[in-house]
């Protein structure tokens, strides 16, 4: 069998290896000391496959909907262990599965200490909480909430139940903020007045809250979150910000640093939509925290390593 990226199931692209072979030895000490301590983390990627009859997909959708069209658990380890990552945070992708991810936790099951689940959680549904408990016993470690209408948030009762039920249970929320004209502009005040409510509900925030470099005023929101201890931030689906070399990144990602410490910032590919716009690539993302991005050795271990294995390995 051939997976539509060109990998063969069961082996490795021998090029491919050898790229990611000659990026891991550019990277240097940092990156040599993350595997021995456990091997590297992708702290956010997708996964999609298998037998539509048992992994049905929402809105009558089939695989030719999917872009790509497979990209299968296999396919992401192929990916993965070509660049020296040894686990990966799967998040569920709503649009295509709604909030089943049984996808992802039997790929969890099948492969013992490799992959964290972020699910999803339905925040109109009264008994979400309970939703949320049945998900954590089938393997969740967390929740991604899509940012729609995050003024309602503060007002809703089955949010609230959301927030106090994760903390209870040691979820780790993942708000999905500011990637569509349908979201709030003021989403991250809206997670502040959340994080003071609820201060020991863990937050991580996907593709650092999708503010684009150079938006002060967004920027300043974000950091202001470093105040609540329970927050971390993705430096992931570098895509939508810049291409590769993602020079543009540098300085938002050195004010991040100021604010949170690398100890709760964490590096994530968003593969396989960062792939969907070239010259965008795995390799490329991962070279930009693993050697170019101002980084020392210890703060490139917390950010490819460290930090998502506290937050979602812990």
């Amino acid at each position: 069998m051939t997976h539509s990226d060109g990998w063969a199931s069961g082996s490795l692209d021998r090029r491919r290896l050898l790229v990611g072979a000659t990026a891991l030895a550019l990277a240097g000490g940092a990156v040599s000391r993350a595997m021995a301590a456990g091997g590297l983390i992708d702290a956010h990627s997708h996964s999609w496959g298998g037998d539509l009859t048992r992994y049905p997909m929402v809105h009558n959708q089939t695989a030719r909907d999917r872009d790509p069209p497979d990209y299968d658990i296999e396919t992401l380890l192929a990916r993965e262990t070509a660049i020296g990552v040894a686990r990966v945070v799967l998040v569920q992708h709503i649009g295509y599965f709604g909030t089943d991810s049984s996808y992802l936790t039997d790929a969890a099951r099948a492969h013992p200490g490799t992959f964290a689940v972020v699910g999803a959680v339905d925040d109109r549904r009264v008994d979400a909480s309970d939703a949320m408990r049945t998900a954590k016993a089938a393997g969740v470690k967390g929740f991604r909430l899509r940012g729609v209408d995050t003024a309602a948030w503060l007002i809703s009762p089955v949010m609230a139940s959301i927030w106090a039920t994760a903390a209870e249970e040691n979820l780790v929320l993942c708000p999905l903020l500011r990637d569509s004209p349908d979201m709030s502009d003021d989403a991250l005040l809206h997670v502040a007045e959340l994080c003071r409510r609820y201060p020991a509900t863990n937050v991580c925030l996907d593709h650092m809250a999708h503010v684009m470099p150079g938006d002060g005023r967004q920027l300043d929101r974000l950091m202001a979150l470093a105040a609540f201890p329970g927050v971390s931030v993705k430096i992931s689906g570098l895509n939508k910000f810049d291409t590769p070399p993602y020079d543009r990144v540098i300085p938002q990602l050195v004010a991040l640093l100021a604010a949170f410490g690398a100890g709760r910032l964490m590096w994530g590919s968003d593969m396989p939509v960062l792939e969907r716009e070239p010259p965008n690539t795995l390799l490329a993302a991962f070279d930009f925290i693993a050697r170019r991005a101002p980084l020392d050795d210890t703060q490139r271990d917390f950010l490819l390593r460290g930090t998502a294995e506290r937050v979602f390995f812990g």
